[in-house]
């Protein structure tokens, strides 16, 4: 049961937390349901145990599901299948063609490197829970998956989507070895083996990151039977898609773009605008109309995030303080203090106490 304080906190911070919208792809929860009744599993028995109908996502597989009941629903079928790598299974029931009109672009890309250098901007489109972005060395590209502060998605998600990606990849170019390594952030691994086995590559776990790193010879080989033309128009209706899926208030949206800047870097009003090819002016006056501006909007995501983090786990307040982009730890307190009436310190110690 919630108890004064965090109702006190959720009352105040709730408009924010409904307006991150956060979201999945129905597509990916079809795919579980193949791999459920892949493992003679009812599939309709575990979505309606999350409160998801399967028969109106499998109409609607373009709709979105709210990250947290994805969450729910990975973490059941877990559970249920008592499979600590379901989600590789799930990438391989996860066919391009359910994806909107995402798979059939990266399909019709010209190289599979172009295909990859693509999803960092139309991610969105798949889950704009985690941000997506691409390292490259001189002979590897490297895929990486980081899930947003605060915002829960299970492990499987990220196995699932590496998985598809590599099925993908030898589905647009031949069975070859596209996967060099696999760095994982999940620990407690009962059979690391299964993972490796599966990528035939070396897989690291409780790493820093989630990345998948990819032959970059093999990556930029022309891909046989390409439509330059329906790429183009698949392009098109996956922007159509994406304007859609966005249609938030400008408010909604710098919030988010604050919250995915905030995973490495320190956000500002100018890196929103262009994350949005508008200028900062713009932005500005956009904000202004809804009663708000990116200074506010700031604010309150790092209040948003150092409550978490505070309530949440052990991280140690200077650390907190440079993961949510300040300049010094005295910076951080005042700004804390002047939120809540209290320092970072007491306010943990105060929730420890209420929760005990």
């Amino acid at each position: 049961m919630m108890n004064a304080i965090d109702h006190l906190y959720y009352l105040y911070l709730n408009p924010l937390i409904d307006a991150n919208k956060y979201s999945t792809i129905a597509a990916w929860s079809l795919a579980i349901a193949r791999a459920l009744a892949a493992n003679k599993v009812d599939p309709q028995q575990v979505f309606a145990e999350v409160g998801l109908n399967l028969q109106q996502l499998e109409s609607a597989p373009n709709s979105r599901i709210a990250i947290e009941q994805m969450t729910s629903l990975w973490g059941y079928a877990q559970q249920v299948t008592n499979n600590e790598a379901f989600g590789l299974c799930v990438g391989q029931y996860a066919y391009p063609i359910h994806f909107s009109e995402l798979g059939s672009l990266l399909i019709n890309s010209k190289t599979l490197a172009a295909a990859f250098e693509t999803l960092p901007h139309y991610g969105p489109l798949v889950s704009n829970s985690a941000a997506v972005s691409l390292q490259r060395t001189p002979t590897l590209l490297g895929f990486t998956i980081t899930p947003l502060n605060s915002v829960e998605i299970s492990h499987l998600a990220i196995d699932a989507f590496f998985a598809s990606l590599m099925l993908l990849g030898k589905q647009m170019i031949g069975q070859q070895a596209l996967v060099k390594k696999v760095e994982l952030q999940k620990a407690n691994v009962t059979n690391p083996a299964t993972w490796e086995t599966f990528f035939n590559a070396n897989v690291d776990f409780n790493q820093t990151q989630n990345c998948m790193w990819m032959d970059r010879t093999i990556l930029e080989q022309p891909v046989a039977h390409r439509d330059q033309h329906l790429a183009e128009q698949k392009e098109t209706s996956v922007q159509q898609y994406l304007t859609q899926m966005q249609s938030l208030s400008w408010r909604e949206k710098t919030s988010q773009g604050i919250h995915t800047l905030l995973v490495d870097q320190q956000p500002n009003a100018a890196k929103i605008a262009q994350m949005f090819n508008i200028s900062e002016r713009t932005l500005s006056r956009y904000l202004q109309v809804e009663g708000c501006n990116f200074r506010q909007l700031l604010a309150n995501k790092r209040l948003e995030l150092a409550h978490h983090y505070l309530v949440n786990t052990p991280i140690a307040i200077n650390c907190l303080s440079d993961t949510l982009g300040y300049t010094s730890v005295s910076n951080f307190s005042r700004s804390f203090q002047k939120w809540t009436g209290q320092s970072p310190g007491c306010y943990r110690k105060q929730h420890q106490q209420n929760r005990e």
